[in-house]
């Protein structure tokens, strides 16, 4: 089958590779639609924790084509969302309801998965890999849902929205009435503001410096939309909270700088959710007053929450009511030959989530293009 395969920095694009066989508890899936996501940089510009060569992506869609004898979740035939993250429900960690801390996340970065046409061993980055027109998963990675929603949009499902969607109301548990700032309003950062809205925020902050994904944010929820540019966003923030800063603020922007903010701008007694990541060995500096008697909550956000088993069919059904809206966040369609293209796009923050359909043309599917003509997150 065809993939796109990193075999070192600065060194990608479409090879042939042979899959191994699934082993007891994996299963194949003939992949039909994948997202992209900014964080698949960091492997491709080798800061990621997997070996090259390797196959990037970690949120698609497709349908199970074999099953290993030990699988339970899922059956051959299932349409099933690849998961960003891992819920083997059996670790340690799983057992005490903390799957966002899934032994098998970290424990399976080194994965192999196959070959290339020249013998080199091959590996899914970060245990995943969906960029690709067939893979081999640890059951532990999908999860099967019955929806009608188009793929571009289902896709969506394994990374942005139950990531964005869970931080808000899994992790931090926005009540009707609370203040909610977003901190980065792009793949990440609108699900959470639409997650917001469905929560009963009340006021709701958007922090974003470009102005087509401000407008966007405004459009999809957001009563106050900020430009960092125009000063300090947690004197704004403040200043229209009387002082006090807001109940929940969480960050979408995968900088370390926007963590500071949003915990600076939480509160006393508030809640900060931080869910992107800059890099592996990035630091965040928070003061020691605030941080030690400010009674605010830090709670890290693994793919929101990590209980995917749980949240995937309920975010799928909430798609599929129209209770969300997926077709302002997808702005590009790729055909897997385009992945070029498709990277290339989302270095330079040309939209918001770009789907690579693995099918040999890209999908019909209509896009809005005319909100979003610089930029995204």
């Amino acid at each position: 089958m065809k993939a796109a395969v990193a075999s070192g920095t600065g060194q990608f694009g479409i090879r042939d590779v042979t899959l191994r066989e699934p082993s007891a508890d994996e299963v194949l899936v003939r992949l039909d639609a994948a997202a992209m996501c900014i964080t698949d940089t960091l492997s491709l510009d080798g800061h990621g924790l997997t070996p090259f060569p390797l196959i990037p992506g970690h949120s698609a869609t497709g349908v199970v084509e074999q099953a290993g004898t030990g699988v339970r979740r899922v059956r051959e035939g299932d349409q099933v969302i690849v998961v960003g993250s891992a819920q083997c429900g059996n670790c340690y960690y799983c057992v005490r309801h903390s799957p966002g801390a899934c032994e098998q996340i970290l424990g399976g970065m080194v994965r192999p998965i196959g070959v290339d046409e020249t013998g080199v061993t091959v590996h899914a980055d970060g245990g995943v890999a969906t960029l690709a027109e067939q893979m081999i998963y640890r059951e532990s990675n999908v999860v099967a849902v019955q929806s009608d929603s188009p793929p571009e949009h289902l896709a969506m499902l394994g990374c942005g929205i139950v990531s964005g969607l869970g931080a808000v109301i899994e992790v931090a548990q926005v009540q009707p009435g609370d203040s909610v700032a977003v901190v980065g309003c792009g793949h990440l950062g609108l699900w959470m503001i639409q997650a917001a809205r469905l929560a009963g925020a009340g006021t709701v902050f958007a922090v974003e410096p470009t102005e087509s994904r401000r407008l966007l944010a405004g459009r999809l929820g957001a009563d106050v939309t900020i430009d960092p540019a125009d000063g300090n966003p947690v004197d704004s923030v403040k200043e229209l909270t009387d002082g006090r800063g807001v109940d929940v603020a969480l960050e979408a922007a995968g900088q370390t700088a926007a963590m500071e903010q949003a915990f600076a701008m939480t509160r006393g007694g508030g809640t900060v959710v931080p869910t992107g990541m800059e890099s592996p060995t990035a630091t965040v500096t928070l003061p020691g007053y605030d941080f030690a008697i400010g009674s605010k909550r830090i709670l890290s956000s693994q793919t929101g929450g990590g209980d995917i088993v749980d949240m995937i069919p309920r975010f799928a059904a909430l798609l599929g009511a129209g209770r969300l809206s997926p077709a302002d966040i997808v702005t590009d369609v790729y055909s897997l030959d385009e992945i070029d293209t498709a990277v290339e796009d989302m270095r330079n923050r040309k939209g918001i989530t770009g789907i690579v359909r693995m099918s040999t043309t890209a999908s019909s599917l209509s896009i809005n293009t005319t909100t979003l003509t610089t930029g995204r997150s």
